[in-house]
């Protein structure tokens, strides 16, 4: 069976140039909602600390308001960029008292709601929340955060990812390093409309955050 890796292509961002590339493999896989021509290898991005710090540079110059961040909500394995994300955002409140900033993460029920323990509960109800992602092919998983957010009582002031197809989720813009736009040919679909099915092409991997389990 050939390796999926002997595939991989490397892609810049349009918008910040070289200063962390990309990885994508080209084929047939799924998502838990949607088929997709890549999958969006980041494993290195979120793994090594040179490249995660990069990542959380970039991230960090895309918010613009002036409300000071209490609380970054890490999902799909984003710990270590949430945590450079975090002192990012402190240099930029360089005129004012440092502040601490919780990274945290929430757990996921077998229906993939979102739920924090009690514990957990005062690092996000009346705090200003940043939520950061790997990658967002629909939307479905940010609607999922933001409703996560809004039940314990935070309050969402940017949502981030370092690759998402979407520019929005509910008026809620999305900001991003890569965009479709630097992948030629990404394309996202609903299973009925997935050209690859209809041409009887199989599925090569179930394909999520963490990675990918090729069948």
């Amino acid at each position: 069976m050939e390796k999926l890796e002997s595939r991989i292509i490397q892609f810049n961002s349009k918008k910040y140039g070289n200063i962390v590339p990309i990885q994508a493999i080209p084929g047939h896989f799924v998502t838990s909602h949607s088929h997709v021509n890549y999958f969006i290898d980041l494993t290195m991005l979120k793994s090594s600390q040179i490249d995660a710090a990069k990542c959380a540079h970039a991230l960090a110059h895309q918010y613009t308001s002036m409300d000071a961040i209490d609380t970054i909500i890490c999902l799909d394995g984003t710990g270590i960029i949430g945590a450079f994300l975090s002192q990012e955002l402190q240099k930029q409140y360089a005129s004012r008292e440092k502040k601490k900033i919780y990274v945290i993460c929430p757990e996921c029920a077998n229906n993939g709601q979102m739920f924090f323990r009690e514990n957990v509960e005062p690092m996000v109800r009346d705090k200003n929340v940043i939520l950061l992602m790997a990658t967002v092919t629909t939307g479905i998983s940010i609607r999922r955060g933001m409703e996560c957010i809004d039940y314990y009582g935070g309050k969402l002031k940017g949502v981030f990812t370092i690759f998402s197809a979407v520019e929005a989720v509910d008026n809620t813009p999305v900001h991003t390093i890569f965009t479709p736009e630097d992948i030629p040919g990404y394309a996202s679909y609903q299973r009925k409309d997935c050209p690859f099915c209809a041409n009887h092409t199989p599925i090569e991997a179930l394909v999520n955050s963490y990675g990918y389990s090729q069948l």
